[in-house]
C-alpha cells in the first residue's frame, strides 16, 4: 500500500496507524478466482486491515484482495487472515498484508 490519507490516521500504539474507511474489499483465492462475497473495509494501515463479511474464512488463510479505497485508489495485495470475531450479523476479520 503506497499511502493512506494522513488526516484519517488514528493515534494508536499498533505497528502502523489505522485509517478508518468505509470502502469495498474484493476477495480472491490463491488461484485468482473471485470468492463469492465482498467485504466492507473497516480500517486499513500499511501492514494490514480490518473488514466485515458474511463469509466464513479460516484463520491463516491466504488470499489476494483488491481494496477500492474511496477517494484514493485501487490497491491489489496478498494477505492472510490473522483473527476473526463474530459481531452482530457479520464476521470481522483482521488481515496482515504480505510483503
Amino acid at each position: 500500500m503506497k499511502r493512506v490519507t494522513a488526516a484519517l490516521m488514528a493515534k494508536d500504539s499498533r505497528r502502523a496507524p489505522r485509517a478508518r474507511h468505509d470502502s469495498v474489499l474484493e476477495l480472491y483465492d490463491s488461484s485468482g478466482k473471485f470468492i463469492a462475497g465482498i467485504g466492507r473495509l473497516i480500517d486499513v494501515s500499511r501492514s494490514g486491515a480490518c473488514f466485515a463479511s458474511n463469509l466464513s474464512l479460516p484463520e491463516g488463510e491466504k488470499f489476494s484482495a483488491r481494496l477500492r479505497l474511496l477517494g484514493e485508489a485501487i490497491h491489489d495485495c496478498r494477505a492472510r487472515i490473522i483473527w476473526a470475531r463474530r459481531k452482530n450479523n457479520a464476521i470481522l476479520y483482521g488481515i496482515e498484508f504480505e510483503r
